[in-house]
């Protein structure tokens, strides 16, 4: 229950957002490219837009050129792009599965074949990746029964946990 809990106001959110109303009164302006982060080089961004009522796809655009390059194809919502410390990989969170067997985890897109892997399996949610210089994607997760840290290396798949609560 917790867990619907949780995924369900982050769609509640992720919606309101997208549909430029805000929580706190008065109108925001509509949600549209979101989460920039800039490549290693310098020279592109990745960043998440709304393609469709519930549906976030991720993009790249050439800082240069503003040549834009859609990288996601799907209808659910993909987002917190991250680098890989040579850039040929952007790992992001998204959610899988339907109705009550909705999650989010951790996956990776190869920018040269758009193919897609998906890192973490776990049952709870694993949300805010970012791939740091050591290679390891670090994320949240509240598969411990608190909010944690964690980090995964995507060659190996090896988990760690980096702070540990006792929850």
């Amino acid at each position: 229950m917790k867990r619907r809990l949780a995924i369900s106001s982050a769609a509640i959110a992720l919606l309101a957002l997208i549909a430029g109303c805000s929580f706190f009164g008065g109108d925001e302006p509509n949600y549209t490219n979101w989460e920039p982060e800039l490549s290693p080089d310098g020279r592109t961004l990745v960043y998440e837009t709304p393609e469709g009522e519930e549906d976030l796809e991720l993009y790249t655009r050439d800082v240069t050129t503003g040549e834009t390059r859609q990288l996601t194809f799907n209808e659910t919502a993909d987002w917190s792009p991250t680098w890989s410390p040579d850039g040929d990989r952007i790992a992001y969170a998204s959610v899988t599965g339907e109705g009550d067997d909705q999650n989010v985890d951790v996956y990776v897109i190869d920018l040269a074949t758009l193919e897609i892997e998906r890192l973490t399996t776990h049952g709870k949610v694993d949300v805010n990746p970012h791939w740091a210089v050591d290679g390891r994607i670090y994320f949240n997760s509240d598969r411990s029964g608190a909010w944690e840290i964690y980090s995964i290396d995507p060659e190996t798949k090896t988990l760690t946990i980096i702070t540990d609560s006792g929850g």
